[in-house]
Order: C-alpha cells, then sequence, then structure tokens
C-alpha cells in the first residue's frame, strides 16, 4: 500500500492542517493514523484507454439526469394544468416523487450493486426499469381523446402516479451507481483523479438539468401543442441511446465484483458493537478491516443529518419558490426556466473551484476541509431562502394583473421574476459546495465493497429534506395561513419562507458547534494515542 502523495484532510484538520485519525480515502483502508489508497500496481487495470469508460460514464449520466428533470422540472406544471391537481397536492406529489427516489431505492440499489449484482449490471437494470417508467408517463400525457375515444382523467391520475414509482426506483438505482462505477474506472490514477471525477460527474449531470430546464421545458411551455407528450418522447429517446451505448462499450469497463451480503456484515458489526463484544483478530485480516468499514461509516452519518436539512431548503425550488415565479411578472421567460439559474452557477462554478480556487487555496495551505464545505453550502442555503421571504414580501406590495401561463390565470404582480436571480444563485453555490463534498465523502470514506450503500445514504439525505419539507409544508398548512391554495394577495408564504431559513441556520450553528466538538475530541484522542503531538504540531 502507497501513501497519498498530494491529499488533504476530509473530514478535519489537526493542528497546522495535518490530519486526523480514523479516516479512510479513496476506498483504502485503516492502518494506525494514516489513510492509505491501493497502488496503480495492486489494481487489475484493463487496456482500453479509461477515458473511453468514462466518457461514457458521463453520457449515462447526462441522460439520466435529462430524463429525471424532464419530469421534475416542470411537475408542478403538468400536475396543475393538465391533470387538474390543486397547488398544494402538486407540491406533495413533488415532494414525494423526489423522497422516493432519493430515499428508498438509492439504497437498495446500492446494496444490490455491492452485494449481488455488481455496478454494471445493476446500473443496466436500473436503466430499463427507468425507461420503461417514462414509457407510462408518455401514455399519461397523450390525446385519450384521439387514442380512446374519450377523455378520462382518472385513467392519467393512475398511469402518471404508475410511472413516479417506476421512475423512482430506476433512477435511484442508476444514481447511487454511477459515481462509485465511474471512480472506479480512475481510481489507478490516484487520488486527485478521483476527486476532479466527481467534480466533472456533478457538473456533466448539472448540464443534464440544464438541459431539461432549458429545451425540455421551452417543449412544454412555449405553446407548442401536446408539448409534454413530445417533450417525453425526446427524453426517452435519449435514455435509450446512452443505455445501447453502455451495452455496446461493456468491454470498456473495469468491472468489480460483488461480496458477500454487505448488509449483513453491516449489521452484524452494529449488533457486536452495541453488546460490546470485541474478538481479538489479526491485523489486516477481513474482520478488521470491517471494523473500521464500519466506524468509518458511523463517523459521516452525523454529517448525512445535517445535509438532510440542507436538502430541505435547496428543494423548494421546485415548489414554493416556483410558486413565487409564477406570480412575477415573467415577460416571455418560461416560469421554471429561472430554475436553470442554480445548475448554471453549478456549471459555472465547478470548472473554477476545480481548476483554479481549490490548487490555489492547497498551494496557500487554506484548502478547506469537506467539512467545512458543507457548512457553508448550509449558510448559503439559509441566506438564498432569507432573500426569498424578503422578495415575498415586496411582491404583494406592488400592483397586480392578469397572466396567463398555459392557459392558466394568475395575479402577478408587476415585480420582475428576475428578482428570483440572487435566490438560485445562492442556492446554486450552496450545492456547489455541499453536495459535491458529499458525494466525494460518500467515496473516500469508505472500502470499495460499500460504497454503493453509502453513496445510497448519501442520496438518502435528498429524499429526507424532501419528506422534511412536506411534512412541514402539511404542518404550516394545517395551523396557519402561511401556506394558501393560491399565494396571489392572500396568505403569508414569507413566513414559511422566513421558517425554512430559520431552521437552516440553526442547523448550520448546531453543524458548527458539534464539528467544533468533534475536532477537539479527535485531537486529544490523537495526542493520546500518540503520547504527544504530531510533527508540526
Amino acid at each position: 500500500m502507497a501513501k497519498p502523495t498530494a491529499s488533504t484532510p476530509l473530514l478535519s484538520g489537526g493542528p497546522n492542517g495535518n490530519p486526523l485519525p480514523s479516516v479512510s480515502a479513496y476506498g483504502g483502508t485503516l492502518r494506525g493514523s494514516e489513510s492509505t489508497i491501493q497502488d496503480s500496481d495492486q489494481l487489475e487495470v484493463h487496456n482500453q484507454p479509461y477515458k473511453v469508460s468514462v466518457g461514457l460514464i458521463f453520457f449515462m449520466a447526462f441522460c439520466e439526469r435529462m430524463a429525471f428533470y424532464s419530469v421534475l422540472k416542470n411537475m408542478m406544471l403538468f400536475c396543475v394544468s393538465k391533470l387538474n391537481f390543486t397547488d398544494f397536492n402538486a407540491s406533495i406529489a413533488v415532494w414525494i416523487f423526489s423522497g422516493t427516489a432519493y430515499m428508498f431505492s438509492p439504497l437498495i440499489g446500492g446494496l444490490v450493486a455491492d452485494s449481488a449484482c455488481g455496478r454494471y449490471n445493476t446500473i443496466l437494470g436500473s436503466g430499463f426499469i427507468f425507461f420503461i417508467g417514462k414509457i407510462i408517463l408518455f401514455y399519461s400525457s397523450g390525446d385519450f381523446k384521439v387514442w380512446f375515444g374519450h377523455d378520462s382523467e382518472s385513467m392519467k391520475q393512475a398511469l402518471f402516479i404508475t410511472s413516479l414509482v417506476v421512475i423512482a426506483i430506476g433512477s435511484g438505482g442508476m444514481f447511487a451507481n454511477i459515481g462509485p462505477f465511474g471512480a472506479h474506472q480512475v481510481a489507478h490514477k490516484g487520488p486527485r483523479t478521483v476527486q476532479t471525477f466527481y467534480h466533472w460527474l456533478y457538473w456533466i449531470m448539472n448540464l443534464g438539468s440544464i438541459t431539461a430546464s432549458t429545451v425540455v421545458v421551452y417543449i412544454q411551455t412555449n405553446e407548442i401543442e401536446d408539448g409534454f407528450w413530445h417533450s417525453y418522447l425526446l427524453s426517452i429517446s435519449m435514455l435509450f441511446s446512452a443505455l445501447v451505448a453502455f451495452i455496446c462499450g461493456q468491454r470498456a469497463f473495469r468491472h468489480q465484483e460483488p461480496s458477500e451480503s454487505v448488509l449483513k456484515k453491516v449489521i452484524s458489526e452494529c449488533y457486536n458493537r452495541c453488546k460490546r463484544k470485541h474478538v481479538q483478530v489479526e491485523e489486516g485480516s477481513s474482520e478488521i478491516t470491517l471494523h473500521q468499514d464500519v466506524a468509518s461509516v458511523l463517523n459521516i452519518m452525523p454529517i448525512y443529518g445535517f445535509l438532510a436539512l440542507y436538502w430541505m431548503s435547496n428543494l423548494q425550488s421546485s415548489t414554493s419558490l416556483f410558486l413565487q415565479s409564477v406570480r412575477l411578472n415573467i415577460g416571455k421567460v418560461p416560469p421554471a426556466l429561472l430554475t436553470t439559474v442554480n445548475p448554471v452557477m453549478v456549471v459555472l462554478f465547478i470548472p473554477l473551484m476545480d481548476l483554479v480556487v481549490y490548487p490555489k487555496l492547497i498551494r496557500a495551505g487554506k484548502n478547506p476541509t469537506l467539512i467545512q464545505r458543507i457548512g457553508f453550502g448550509l449558510f448559503l442555503a439559509a441566506l438564498a431562502l432569507l432573500y426569498a421571504g424578503g422578495l415575498e414580501i415586496f411582491r404583494k406590495r406592488n400592483d397586480y394583473f392578469k397572466q396567463y401561463i398555459d392557459q392558466d390565470a394568475y395575479n402577478a404582480s408587476n415585480i420582475s421574476v428576475f428578482h428570483q436571480v440572487p435566490i438560485f444563485a445562492l442556492l446554486g453555490l450552496s450545492e456547489v459546495s455541499t453536495s459535491v463534498s458529499g458525494f466525494e465523502l460518500a467515496y473516500s470514506q469508505t472500502s470499495d465493497n460499500m460504497q454503493g450503500l453509502v453513496t445510497g445514504l448519501f442520496l438518502t439525505t435528498i429524499g429526507l429534506g424532501s419528506f422534511y419539507s412536506t411534512i412541514w409544508t402539511a404542518i404550516v398548512r394545517d395551523k396557519t395561513d402561511w401556506y394558501p391554495e393560491k399565494p396571489d394577495q392572500t396568505g403569508h408564504l414569507e413566513y414559511y419562507l422566513f421558517l425554512i431559513s430559520g431552521i437552516t441556520f440553526v442547523s448550520f450553528v448546531i453543524y458548527v458547534l458539534v464539528n467544533w466538538i468533534r475536532r477537539i475530541y479527535r485531537r486529544r484522542q490523537h495526542f493520546t494515542q500518540n503520547d504527544g503531538p504530531r510533527d508540526g504540531s
């Protein structure tokens, strides 16, 4: 095993930037106080250039995200205008769909890949499930009068709900494994290449989101006949082409065999920990490796708890902020197009951070840890919703006019919708800082046979954030007038936005305090184990 040659502390740094113990890096295992990674001569590498396999993975990730966001970005509008949902019920549908797609199926997909099918087969199988769900959704958006001679709103709603369930299962299984599978293709190039891969994977995913928010949303909302029908057909075609390319390029990938049941081993280890059953094992044995793997997972679980609260704020862009968008003066701009500012900021800032900012910070000895980046993202999300609440107050104090969107009338303010740009810009910046770090944390802190599971756990935080939003909205709607059916001039949507902002800010403060305490504890533990400070401390 070789030591990393150019690594930085991932979770927290000791004095003068020295890394603290109990941190594994890039699929490596713990040895004392140092993290290790596998050297290139210890990996079985195919002769095919890794750039081919990475390119195929990027194409799959682009098409998967485009297909997913072609459903999510304008789901509110589709539910209200085509299926006659109320604004509140449409919001609940969005949150339940995104919650299921990120909370349950990624965990299942990660476990299946780690323990049974391998990552390639899991990605491919989940992709075909996703494809079937998109076809069902395609039919739910069609003209039933032309096809069957009569319209049936209940049938459309049933097909729509069924499609959401199938899509959520397929998308979650793909999303949990694309990252670890791609990182495995470049693991022999070293930790810096793995980090760069994750930056650009997230970049390409957001490019897929932008495509859905521009091309697909334009088709859906720009008065094109059967716009949703045509947009879903486009995303189906893209997803099918990615699946075909993935099959044709099978020999270009470095494959990894699944291990025995990861979940069974983890549950057994956690049970032994709870019962304080310490078994003496030899250094380098599979038992001690499992102990270290479980310890590393338990070490990052508190961080994931705070990430769930972050996503509760971030996901407002698809619901409450959308309701605010359609009640501002949109001019010629499709309302859902404004949410493109968020992924655009991600696309702009990832190259800047990966190629310019982080290298300069590393050279200056001030590279922020993953913990610090996640905390910074929490703060930005709270600030974004604070601004959104202020904008809502400003909106209701101005004159109104009738605004028509997809034949639906809204009492809109004369305030330009571009006043929302700072909101989505702040949310985009927070995502660069928080979400990319969360992906890297999931990969870098666990061994190969647990990366799918832990990535699924990270994606679960997005689902938890979505369900938190659902719960808070239901409570607020039942007890107050903060989230009205039609937040035109009635109700107090600004109070709801301030509430979510306040919860996020309190979470940020607690996050800082918890990690400060953890850092002190780790430092003392490290000094005790080594009878004094490390070199340079």
